[in-house]
């Protein structure tokens, strides 16, 4: 009954959002000064996604260097993902947020997109979220760089009432979006974006003439990760002693309802949790429900070293969650099916048994549909978070970490 309503809505919404990025990413280009003709001609790496997104990215990013060896491979991203990437690249630079307000005159922000834009590459390899149909934050920005040859992924197929147009940035030239092959596995494997990722970053290196392990997965990789045993002892708490917990993401349709997260806490008495929140944004927990949970705020880089030494991670559809299944510790996973198969559960062939994932059975029919529902309006999506998701009831969801606790998942991802 809704989809119709839902999809034109969520397609007016992004176009609008368009606009607004396009007149933000116009300021940008205007305070960037002429290229020159500065040398080495390094391999420039755009990726625009979250946290979440660069974790899936670490497994051929950790690569980038030997692929491209002698030549320099630069990062340009979002500032929060230098801890995950920045042992594998040459240089780190981040592009100021399009809503996050200037300070000053505004000039500052750009100082490494100048540096940038007066650089000649001999690759650029943009790494941006084309799924939404054409959202790009970075129209000016991608169009100015000057490179011998520059590539942008389709994007993740979502059918064409989800993404009937995508516009790409000037001079790029696109790699075909990945269609999957006979024999690959579930539907949900066929999907994942780990198997996007791979699609498109092998066909950029047989465009470039290099030859990669034929065949060979690239895990996510977060081995540069030290040991949390610190971190537990500045906070207090004993390492493998506690269940990390994450309440609340930045999305807040992916998230758990608060009432749902008490009640699966309350059936494990003899646990410790441990809430890992970002600083000055504690979410608004019922603290009378949670008598016994410890709360703690600290930078990512922590939250990983935490994540790192817990007994189990307890989590949801976002970049916590794939962070804890990146560094070997068992997780459990709370998403809605709105995603299922795109980033959770990983596709069975990466060989992941320490994540676990806990999804509406009901609501399986109509996954894939990004938030778009069939059955309510999506304002209610917005404001109340995914139908298949807030009435999770919280049974399955215990008996997941129950599972796990009792499993004693292997801690160890193999390479």
């Amino acid at each position: 009954m809704w989809k119709l309503f839902n999809n034109f809505t969520y397609r007016l919404f992004f176009a609008f959002r368009n606009r607004c990025l396009r007149r933000k990413t116009r300021s940008w280009a205007a305070r960037i000064s002429s290229p020159s003709s500065s040398e080495p001609r390094p391999v420039l790496y755009v990726g625009w996604g979250r946290i979440g997104d660069m974790v899936l990215a670490t497994g051929h990013l950790k690569r980038l260097r030997r692929w491209f060896h002698p030549r320099p491979v630069w990062f340009l991203g979002r500032s929060p993902v230098k801890p995950l990437v920045e042992p594998f690249v040459d240089a780190f630079m981040a592009f100021p947020d399009p809503f996050e307000p200037e300070a000053g005159s505004g000039t500052a922000p750009a100082a490494p997109l100048e540096r940038i834009v007066n650089q000649s590459f001999r690759y650029v390899i943009a790494d941006i979220h084309t799924f939404y149909g054409g959202l790009f934050t970075l129209d000016s920005l991608l169009a100015a760089l000057r490179a011998d040859r520059k590539f942008v992924y389709e994007g993740y197929y979502l059918g064409r009432d989800l993404a009937a147009e995508r516009p790409y940035p000037a001079g790029f030239e696109i790699v075909p979006h990945y269609a999957g092959r006979e024999g690959a596995g579930t539907a949900e494997d066929g999907y994942h974006v780990l198997n996007h990722n791979a699609h498109y970053i092998r066909q950029v290196l047989e465009q470039c003439g290099i030859e990669t392990e034929d065949g060979k997965l690239w895990r996510p990789d977060l081995g540069h990760i030290g040991s949390g045993t610190a971190e537990c002892r500045r906070f207090g708490i004993e390492p493998g002693g506690y269940v990390a917990w994450q309440p609340a993401s930045e999305n807040r349709r992916k998230d758990y309802p608060p009432s749902h997260w008490a009640e699966t806490i309350s059936a494990f008495p003899d646990q410790q949790f441990v809430a890992l929140v970002e600083p000055g944004k504690t979410p608004g927990l019922d603290r009378a429900a949670l008598t016994d949970v410890r709360i703690i705020e600290t930078g990512l880089t922590g939250v990983m070293r935490l994540i790192r030494e817990a007994r189990l991670f307890v989590g949801l559809d976002s970049g916590l969650s794939h962070i804890a299944a990146a560094l070997g510790t068992p997780t459990v996973c709370v998403c809605p099916d709105s995603h299922f198969g795109y980033f959770f559960p990983y596709p069975r062939n990466y060989g992941y048994t320490n994540l676990r994932t806990v999804s509406h059975p009901d609501y399986l029919a109509c996954r894939g549909c990004f938030m778009t529902c069939r059955h309510e309006p999506i304002t209610s999506t917005v404001s109340r978070g995914a139908l298949c998701l807030r009435t999770l009831p919280p049974g399955p969801v215990i008996d997941a970490i129950q599972s796990a606790l009792q499993a004693g998942i292997s801690s160890q991802v193999g390479d």
